[in-house]
């Protein structure tokens, strides 16, 4: 209940215990422990998906995964961040947060109110009546609306054409209607019920699977469990080791290549030159390895696409072919004065 007592103070709400000094609706919800059992019951029962009450979501993002707890009772928010890494699985951190939500709408119950805005109609005549223009297929029709209450208070409404009574006396007739015709008595208002959108269950399934993979994704710079607050090793140094294997997704901003024009790229070269080889250095794979069955190159953007924001037209001239180590190093720095001389760097060796 600390967390409870917490949200409390800070949205100026009594804890809740038997419910005092609250005008509540005479019938309320029972969020009892069988409705708590149940829902986790719904929610984890499925081996195949978890089914996600109303009120809790999944978020995975970057390096923070876990299930974002968000409700609101009457105008007070509350909300609560499960991590993955706080529970020993991913359905206990859920039952986790099923836990509080339901620790939340047990304890705050919603406040008898009027289920939205009634709308009352005004009682000066002057304010139910307008100058409106209705544009029809030939020629617009003006006219002057008017509203008011019969004697059930059922709305009704008149329309005055201006063009047949004149501007003043459209207006005077709508006036009058709205005068004569309205009931003087004012609306009942209607006394209604406040309905808890957490009563009726609702869930929304979702893959274990997916969940599965997309918990493991890692955006950023990573740092081990294992590591401290800057960055440094806690474990005994005296011989040296990692953890490598585990399978994690990990996700990219990708700047799209055509694959074909690579392609068409290296076939235009060999029909132009008889075989491929680095266009920089003249390295040429199965002459260093001759156990390769054909040989392999890299195309290069003479242009880095890092510096284009869009998608741009490139031609075979806008492409160079390298050997791995020339396309490595021209990669350190900025790439264009670095392809420069390297050119110029094994020219001058030819000569």
């Amino acid at each position: 209940m600390l967390k409870i007592a917490q949200a409390s103070h800070r949205y100026g709400l009594p804890v809740m215990h038997g419910v005092s000094g609250l005008r509540v609706s005479r019938e309320m919800p029972n969020f009892d422990d069988k409705f708590l059992e149940e829902t986790i019951s719904t929610a984890l029962g499925d081996p195949k998906n978890f089914h996600v009450p109303k009120g809790i979501s999944r978020y995975d993002y970057s390096d923070q995964h876990g299930w974002w707890v968000r409700i609101r009772r009457d105008d007070a928010p509350f909300q609560q961040f499960f991590w993955d890494s706080h529970y020993p699985s991913l359905s206990e951190g859920l039952r986790a947060a099923i836990e509080y939500r339901h620790e939340i709408i047990s304890s705050f119950p919603l406040e008898r109110k009027r289920k939205g805005k009634s709308r009352v109609m005004e009682p000066d005549p002057e304010k139910r009546i307008s100058r409106r223009v209705s544009k029809g297929k030939q020629q617009p029709y003006e006219y002057w609306f008017a509203s008011w209450y019969d004697e059930n208070h059922v709305i009704k409404h008149k329309s005055v054409s201006v063009n047949k009574f004149g501007e003043d006396g459209a207006r005077k007739i709508a006036l009058e209607a709205a005068t004569k015709n309205h009931n003087p008595n004012p609306k009942p208002e209607k006394d209604l019920d406040i309905l808890d959108p957490y009563e009726n269950q609702t869930f929304k399934p979702v893959s274990r699977e997916e969940i599965d993979i997309w918990s493991t994704v890692k955006g950023g710079s990573y740092r081990s469990d294992e590591d401290n607050e800057n960055g440094e090793s806690l474990e005994d140094e005296s011989y040296p080791y990692g953890y490598e294997g585990e399978r994690i997704l990990e996700l990219h901003l990708s700047v799209e290549r055509d694959r074909k024009l690579r392609d068409t790229k290296i076939r235009e070269f060999i029909k132009e030159n008889g075989d491929i080889y680095c266009e920089v250095c003249s390295f040429k794979f199965t002459e260093a390895y001759p156990f390769l069955n054909k040989n392999i190159i890299e195309v290069h953007h003479i242009v880095p696409l890092s510096q284009l924001s869009a998608r741009t037209k490139i031609t075979l001239d806008d492409l160079i072919l390298l050997c791995a180590n020339c396309h490595l190093a021209v990669h350190q720095g900025d790439e264009e004065e670095n392809l420069i001389l390297a050119m110029d760097h094994y020219e001058k060796g030819r000569c």
